[in-house]
């Protein structure tokens, strides 16, 4: 990033953006609790539409749309304006609420999932976005932190709200919700995010951004295929040859394209690289820890659903307070380098803790290996966002803080498939299940199974389960050490500096900032 004039105060935001700060951790919190209510209402879904074998697709379709058009709206924002996007998304994910509530089939739910992860991908993206333009960069980790927060309260509050819902309403009503608290999220982004729009001519690239949709898209159907109908299966192949085919034509089409999707220059830049890399990492660990713990925690210890879902509710208090606490040290310091190195370290002693999970494992050693996993993901998260913002120049704030979220997703999509292939690869070898051997794609629907078995059976089948998600953990050990290698890589930046004037491309009509603002002169490409 080029050196420019800093700003190193760190006093509070006018109280007249608190309401725009509400609004959008109102639409964070809305994608993310979208996610774990419809996972919770799954089972009364496909009771009532039936298409027991789609299932799968009313997650799926929201994350392919989701972590697909992620750098799209990044890069979009950066072009046209932040405020002119981030209300298209609102009403994206808005108008796919309402045709999910009004589904007649497991299909056409599905399809409305698509048009509602098109409109989430956007949420969390542009609302940090926002954040870079309207607050000084020492600040930024400080509201960061609070969108993490949120992430981690969603976790819980999602099985809260979502369970009374569907035994006392209806599904539904789920996606009801949502219209209310978007109509409140979209009125007050309207009325108080006073952003400019853009009045000089972009050239979307509209090429790069299908190469990068059908790239991405192929990737995650492949993993996710994968795993349901077997890695030799045809259409495996084809859905992989596909990503590998269609990954280098993006790549090389933003070499040419005047204003591309993803900037590869951004990637000479060491601190953004190394930071793109670490929220991949984190993203893949994270994740295969949160798809496996509940699965040892009901079918090895032969825990409750409840049980485990408050025995989790520890890693999210512990990135509740890490999230929150960090983000406000490092406004107050300008200091950034400690948090990733201790987070990711956190996280790879949680794994190599949770290696050690067993039947006979007591609840007190999982709530602390759980309490320190989330204490390292609230260290990392908000910063690596902050670092990212500040190691680009004005025009590229959009694309930075969308590339966190999508490699963070897409190393999420990796460590989840890849754990999935691990654990039922062992469980193939060691297990006989129900007189044949497990087969790919069953894990989603073990417990079950796995209570219809006779006590011996499901006392075996608990010691294999523990020994193949000890490999799991592992894995996820080992990529947490190399997460903490690449951040410690990463340079130090002063979080105190922004782009020099001459850095900001020029625009029409420029609001006025609060005082103290990052935003002290929000370009239109860069707003």
């Amino acid at each position: 990033m080029n050196e420019g004039r800093t700003d190193d105060t760190t006093a509070p935001v006018p109280a007249r953006f608190r309401l725009l700060l509400i609004g959008l951790l109102l639409g964070v919190l809305l994608g993310a609790l979208d996610g774990t209510m419809v996972a919770v209402a799954l089972p009364t879904i496909v009771g009532d539409l039936g298409g027991i074998e789609d299932t799968h697709w009313v997650i799926t379709a929201y994350l392919l749309t989701a972590t697909a058009s992620t750098l799209l709206y990044g890069r979009v924002s950066d072009l046209l304006g932040r405020k002119p996007v981030f209300l298209a998304a609102i009403v994206i994910f808005l108008a796919g609420s309402a045709l999910c509530a009004a589904a007649q089939g497991m299909g056409t739910l599905a399809a409305a999932r698509a048009l509602q992860g098109l409109g989430g991908g956007g949420l969390l993206t542009l609302a940090l976005a926002v954040i870079a333009d309207v607050v000084p960069p020492r600040q930024r980790a400080r509201f960061q932190g609070l969108f993490g927060a949120v992430f981690g309260l969603a976790s819980v509050l999602g099985p809260v709200i979502g369970g009374p819902v569907v035994d006392h309403a209806s599904w539904r009503w789920l996606f009801l919700l949502n219209l209310p608290i978007g109509a409140v999220v979209l009125a007050i982004v309207a009325t108080q995010l006073p952003l400019p729009v853009s009045r000089r001519e972009h050239r979307l690239d509209l090429r790069g951004a299908f190469l990068l949709a059908a790239a991405v898209g192929c990737f995650l159907c492949w993993m996710t295929r994968g795993n349901e109908v077997g890695w030799s299966d045809p259409r495996s192949w084809l859905l992989g040859v596909g990503a590998a085919v269609l990954a280098p034509a993006f790549v090389l089409s933003q070499r040419s394209a005047p204003e591309p999707v993803l900037p590869l220059g951004l990637f000479r830049n060491p601190t953004f690289a190394l930071t793109g890399a670490v929220a991949f990492c984190v993203g893949a660990a994270m994740f295969a820890a949160i798809l496996f713990i509940p699965l040892v925690l009901q079918l090895v210890q032969d825990r409750s659903a409840t049980s485990s879902g408050l025995m989790l509710a520890a890693m999210t208090t512990g990135l509740l307070v890490s999230s929150v606490g960090v983000g406000r040290a490092v406004s107050r310091t300008g200091r950034h380098k400690a948090p990733p190195v201790v987070g990711t370290v956190l996280i790879t002693v949680a794994m190599l803790g949770l290696t050690r999970l067993d039947v006979d494992t007591s609840a007190g050693y999982t709530i602390a290996m759980l309490t320190v996993l989330g204490l390292g993901i609230g260290f990392v998260s908000p910063v690596l966002v902050a670092v990212a913002q500040s190691s680009v120049d004005a025009r590229d704030l959009g694309i930075a803080t969308a590339s966190v979220s999508f490699f963070r997703n897409l190393g999420g999509t990796v460590g989840s498939a890849v754990g999935v292939a691990v654990l039922t690869h062992r469980l193939s070898d060691g297990f006989w299940f129900a007189s044949a051997p497990l087969q790919t794609g069953q894990v989603s629907t073990l417990p079950d199974q796995v209570q219809a078995l006779p006590a011996s059976a499901q006392e075996a089948y608990g010691t294999y389960l523990a020994d193949a998600a000890t490999g799991v953990f592992w894995i996820a050990a080992a990529v947490g050490a190399i997460a903490v290698v690449l951040a410690a890589l990463t340079p130090a930046l002063t979080l105190n500096q922004i782009p020099a004037e001459s850095d900001q491309p020029e625009s029409g009509d420029q609001y006025e900032p609060p005082p103290n603002s990052r935003a002290a002169a929000p370009t239109s490409p860069a707003s």
